[in-house]
């Protein structure tokens, strides 16, 4: 019985966990298939004195340190909803900010060891939802090809607030869990991307690539992401 209870407690957060996945693995195909849509042939006017709004999805994984007292690590899927705005000061050379705005639930931390309040130490797995919002300022470098197709190189600095909510812990052997304390955290982050970027008609802007992002005395040091935006030019 304490064996059916033991897989009950994991059970029920892991296959939340997988229906989240599945939804976001759908999100993202649509995203992609809007991408592909928007790309056709043509050619390309100058950036110069161009405002661009771009909305991104950036599906990705990142490395995650346990938030309570203890030892832990976890590798995670983490994606980010983005809204940039930045604007053309010369043909390749682009300013603006960008807002970002997260939440990726049950987050798994398997064999932490938790100090417990009367100075013991728990061996057992331990799960959070982190919930964050980031701002940062962007600049873009659009290598200029003349045509509607080129590559785009982009970094980004910024401050983000995690909000680390829902932190359960079911020691080993255990058939119970044990809520823990919730954790806010603002770190300093920064970004680099590699992008190709496709302007469609000189009205709309469709872009996809790899990106790198850490962040400076945070809990999550370390993402790679696939972001994928699409955005107008005013």
């Amino acid at each position: 019985m304490d064996l059916l209870l033991r897989r009950g407690a994991h059970a029920v957060r892991g296959r939340r966990a997988s229906a989240r996945r599945a939804s976001r693995v759908r999100g993202t195909a649509r995203l992609t298939l809007l991408l592909l849509v928007l790309l056709s042939g043509g050619t390309a006017r100058a950036d110069r004195r161009e405002l661009y709004t771009v909305l991104g999805y950036e599906p990705g994984v990142a490395r995650y340190e346990l938030p309570v007292a203890g030892a832990g690590s976890a590798t995670s899927y983490a994606a980010t909803l983005t809204l940039s705005a930045y604007y053309g000061l010369s043909n390749t050379f682009h300013l603006g900010g960008r807002l970002r705005l997260a939440r990726n639930p049950d987050v798994h931390f398997g064999g932490a060891v938790v100090r417990m309040p009367d100075g013991s130490r728990s061996l057992g797995d331990v799960y959070e939802d982190d919930l964050s919002l980031g701002i940062g300022a962007l600049a873009l470098y659009r290598f200029d090809t003349r045509t509607s197709l080129a590559p785009v190189a982009e970094v980004e600095a910024g401050f983000t607030s995690h909000q680390f909510q829902r932190i359960e812990h079911i020691p080993a052997g255990a058939t119970h869990t044990i809520p823990e304390r919730g954790v806010s955290r603002v770190a300093l982050y920064g970004a680099a991307a590699l992008l190709v970027e496709y302007r469609f008609r000189d009205r709309w802007v469709a872009a996809a690539g790899i990106a790198l992002q850490g962040e400076g005395g945070g809990l999550m040091p370390l993402g790679v992401r696939v972001p994928v935006r699409v955005g107008v030019i005013w």
